[in-house]
């Protein structure tokens, strides 16, 4: 199946990398999907959750938030709102390129990004996108703070900081928190009225099941709730990567 290797604008003004994976035929539909907080494009779920989907027929756009990946961009200068406003960024490029993407999908804090970048949208953009889908995704932004340890006492103070995610160390600033905190997604959530498929990692240490429980009573709209057993926060095994894409599918085709 073909990958073509795509940029484009993303929303603070930095050109993003991206992939489209494209089925052979037609798509049935097209998609983004959205790394977790610190990955990429290319970490293992978003990588093969995007190849799974363009399988089944389904054009996905996967691509690397500013300052991760190969992204240009600072990290240290982005935040939750820089997130929301790539992923904008992504739906506009699909619209003007190809047409609008019809499901959002995001995995972690991608998928806490999506919800927000949906309710933000007006107009016929908003209306042509149908659904929404989380990958344990946490319930609030500021849920990722739990990385932070010691060093959020000093971005609290104003101080700049580092935090280390799975072996990497992040340049932080205090500005990150505080976009992190302004995001109400209880208060948010009360308007959103798109179908949502939410999948919760049971036992997951990194984001609980309480994220996805709230997640669905939050949802304005109708939503729904998939637990994984054995699995893990990346969906490790193919099987899992499988079984997603095929839920997601099965999901999708009866809205």
């Amino acid at each position: 199946m073909p990958s073509i290797k795509i940029s484009f604008t993303g929303g603070s003004g930095h050109t993003l990398d991206a992939r489209l994976e494209l089925p052979d035929g037609t798509p049935q539909a097209y998609a983004i999907c959205c790394h977790c907080f610190t990955c990429s494009k290319d970490t293992l779920t978003t990588y093969r959750i995007s190849k799974a989907l363009a399988a089944k027929g389904y054009a996905t756009l996967r691509f690397d938030f500013t300052g991760l990946g190969n992204s240009d961009g600072v990290f240290s200068k982005t935040g939750f709102s820089s997130n929301v406003a790539d992923i904008r960024a992504a739906i506009d490029y699909l619209l003007v390129h190809y047409q609008t993407p019809a499901l959002l999908i995001g995995h972690s804090l991608g998928g806490t990004a999506v919800l927000e970048a949906v309710m933000q949208l007006k107009g016929d953009i908003a209306e042509k996108i149908r659904a929404v889908v989380t990958i344990a995704s946490p319930s609030q932004p500021d849920h990722v703070l739990h990385h932070f340890g010691h060093a959020l006492t000093l971005l609290e103070q104003g101080i700049p900081s580092s935090i280390e995610v799975a072996g990497e160390h992040y340049e932080i600033e205090p500005e990150f928190v505080k976009d992190l905190r302004s995001f109400n997604m209880r208060q948010r959530l009360a308007n959103f009225n798109k179908p949502t498929l939410i999948f919760n990692i049971a036992n997951d240490p990194l984001v609980g099941e309480k994220n996805a429980t709230e997640l669905n009573k939050w949802i304005k709209g109708n939503s729904t709730i998939i637990t994984l057993q054995n699995s893990d926060h990346l969906l490790s095994k193919k099987d899992d990567i499988d079984q997603v894409t095929q839920d997601i599918i099965d999901w999708f085709i009866k809205l």
